[in-house]
């Protein structure tokens, strides 16, 4: 019997926080196209997985970090792809600068509760943001999407 094995591209998600707030971009591009989320792109190829935060920040924000952590992982199997996505989670509260918008997106601070509230947030950022803020340990899981981009299934564990 043959196996098949799943093929994985990574992207990488930062939660970059401050006095309670988190840094949170409306998107001008696919995927997400003029929601809220957080920053967060493609790994490039040879780049390790902090690197690839820490540019993608850099890149979408202006802002320089200096240390992150692992909150999470999340495999995401998307309908109709023959590959899968292995997402990153990291949260920061260590960086300098002042975040300047790009043209990947409008940057907003918002209070870290409110932001489950409000209007254009992202259903990836609603299902996923309570397990960066709300747990110490580090969680695993498996998000199934439809081919119209929604979630069809959602699994989230502790390490």
């Amino acid at each position: 019997m043959d196996k098949e094995y799943a093929y994985h591209s990574a992207v990488v998600f930062c939660y970059v926080v401050k006095n309670n707030e988190v840094l949170l971009i409306k998107r001008n591009m696919p995927p997400d196209k003029n929601k809220y989320t957080v920053i967060g792109g493609k790994k490039e190829r040879e780049e390790d997985l902090v690197t690839a935060c820490k540019r993608e920040v850099y890149e979408e924000t202006g802002l320089i970090l200096e240390n992150v952590r692992l909150r999470g992982v999340i495999n995401f199997i998307i309908e109709g792809y023959n590959f899968e996505t292995m997402a990153f989670y990291f949260i920061s509260d260590d960086f300098s600068g002042e975040p300047v918008s790009t043209d990947e997106g409008q940057l907003e601070w918002c209070n870290i509760d409110d932001s489950y509230r409000k209007d254009g947030v992202s259903e990836f950022y609603l299902k996923i943001t309570p397990s960066i803020f709300t747990e110490e340990k580090i969680f695993l899981g498996s998000i199934s999407v439809n081919k119209g981009g929604g979630i069809k299934n959602l699994n989230i564990l502790e390490a």
